[in-house]
Parts: C-alpha cells; sequence; structure tokens
C-alpha cells in the first residue's frame, strides 16, 4: 500500500531526529502517513476523522494523538477550522527522550494512543508547547538536551495521570506481549552488564530464537538492536553527565578494554566518545 509523507506547515526540524509543523484541512490527503519512529499529534481546533490501525476514531479539540512507525495512519476529513500541531521524532533522539521513562507507560499508550484532555489539561499543554516552539526556534547549542528534557517532562506528566494497577486488570496480555514487555524492562535493569541475547533469553526460560520471533513482532528490532540501543543510551549518559573518563565508563558497562567499547559506540551512533563527549 503506497504511504504519503506528512504535508506539514510552519516547519522546524533539526538534525538530530526532531521535526515540527501544523497541519490543517489544506493539508490532508487520502494515503496512510508515513510515521516517524514516534509521533505527537494534538489537535487545537476543530475536529478531524482518523483511522488508526483500520479503526476510525473521532479527534476534537484537545485530543493528544502518540503513535510510532508501525501504526496505519491515515486522516480521513476534517472541519474547515481545523488545526492539529505535530511533533515527528526519530528513533535514536526518541530513545534518548524514554531513558528516564516507565516502561510501564509505554505499554499503556500502546493500547491508549489517544487521550483527551480538560478544558485545564489543554491550558497546561499550550504552556508547554509553547515553551519547545520557542526553543526550537532560539537555542541551538543546548538544543538536543533541552528538547529532550522537555519531551521527558510531557510524558513523565502523562505517566502521573495513568493507574498502571487498573490498567493490568483491564488489558490481558498475550503471552508474547507479556514477554516483550519483560525482555524491555529485563534491557534496562541489565544492559550494563549483560549484553549477549542469551542471558535475556534464558532469564525468561525461553530461546533465543523465540526471543527474536517476538521482538520483531511487537518491536520491529531483534534482541540485539534492542539490547545494542540501550548500552548506547548508557553511555552516552556517562559522558554527559559524569566526569569519568573513557577507561571508567568501559568498566563500569563491562567491556574488556577502552577501545573495544570505543568501536562499538562508533559503529552504533558514527562518531567516538571523545568526540560526542565535545
Amino acid at each position: 500500500m503506497e504511504s504519503a509523507l506528512m504535508d506539514l506547515k510552519e516547519r522546524i526540524s533539526f538534525s538530530f531526529g526532531i521535526e515540527y509543523g501544523v497541519s490543517d484541512q489544506d493539508t490532508l490527503n487520502t494515503y496512510p502517513l508515513a510515521m516517524a519512529y514516534l509521533t505527537v499529534f494534538f489537535v487545537e481546533y476543530g475536529e478531524a476523522v482518523l483511522s488508526l490501525d483500520f479503526k476510525d476514531c473521532v479527534l476534537t479539540r484537545g485530543s493528544l494523538i502518540i503513535v510510532g512507525e508501525d501504526n496505519m495512519i491515515t486522516f480521513k476529513e476534517a472541519s474547515e477550522d481545523y488545526k492539529m500541531h505535530c511533533f515527528l521524532i526519530q528513533r535514536d533522539f526518541a530513545s534518548e527522550i524514554a531513558y528516564v521513562l516507565p516502561n510501564e507507560l509505554f505499554s499503556y499508550l500502546h493500547y491508549f494512543p489517544i487521550q483527551t484532555f480538560t478544558e485545564e489539561d489543554i491550558g497546561i499543554y499550550h504552556l508547554w508547547q509553547s515553551l519547545t516552539i520557542y526553543l526550537m526556534n532560539n537555542v541551538s547549542i543546548h538544543a538536543q538536551k533541552t528538547l529532550c528534557n522537555q519531551f521527558q517532562t510531557l510524558f513523565l506528566s502523562l505517566s502521573e495521570q495513568v493507574n498502571y494497577d487498573e490498567l493490568i486488570i483491564e488489558k490481558h496480555y498475550s503471552r508474547q506481549e507479556e514477554l516483550c514487555w519483560k525482555f524491555w524492562d529485563l534491557i534496562t535493569h541489565h544492559a550494563k552488564q549483560h549484553r549477549d541475547v542469551a542471558f535475556y533469553a534464558d532469564t525468561l526460560f525461553i530461546t533465543p530464537y523465540y526471543l527474536s520471533q517476538i521482538t520483531q513482532q511487537f518491536l520491529n528490532y531483534s534482541p540485539k538492536e534492542l539490547i545494542n540501543r540501550q548500552v548506547v543510551l548508557e553511555i552516552k549518559d556517562y559522558l554527559r553527565n559524569t566526569d569519568l573518563n573513557i577507561s571508567q565508563i568501559a568498566e563500569q558497562l563491562n567491556f574488556q578494554d577502552p577501545s573495544y567499547m570505543g568501536r562499538f559506540f562508533k559503529r552504533e551512533t558514527g562518531v567516538n566518545p571523545l568526540q560526542f563527549r565535545r
């Protein structure tokens, strides 16, 4: 099936993987949209009919939609006054944002990608969005870190409103989904010491092949890709927020020597650790 890139107005973009723009009635088309790794929509005015994974949803003022690259999105129609703000976030930057977020939030958003804000929530969101757009227009040296903090604030605020106990009662995950989320949780706790797929498969009492099947199905990446991505985030965190030298960081992350960690980091990011720290 053919898909189309989003046609946006008032575009702002950064090379590290985030783009902002506005969608209105003039920009809609009938094709499924090619999503970024993570996309955040907010309807400021009007109404629109959205097909999300082949289910029609009516969006109104105050609708916040959070979707990923594996979602099927089509906007079918919209009112004349429809205006929607769009943040398109690529994989590496989305990973940095997710680094401090609770794993349960991703599960919640998987099942509830559309949030409807109250008038009070809309006012608070407008303040967040105005500051975010201002930062995108005016900050350069610290733009990546500042915008990362902004989106972490947004997602943590959403997490505060979720009753995860009720979510567990209400939603019954398949066995494969449960294993997938448990694997994700294991990575966040053990990636500093364990980079081999076999460790995680053994902990889950399944084979590496089966683990690969379910992560490809539900997360669109192999177990090794997901482990490596978390290790990269850990290295970046040490490089940004500590004074540890490369040898000390390699020791903290269980690399056999600093040069091996350096080669790993450059292969995954395109720059060596010292270049990234600078």
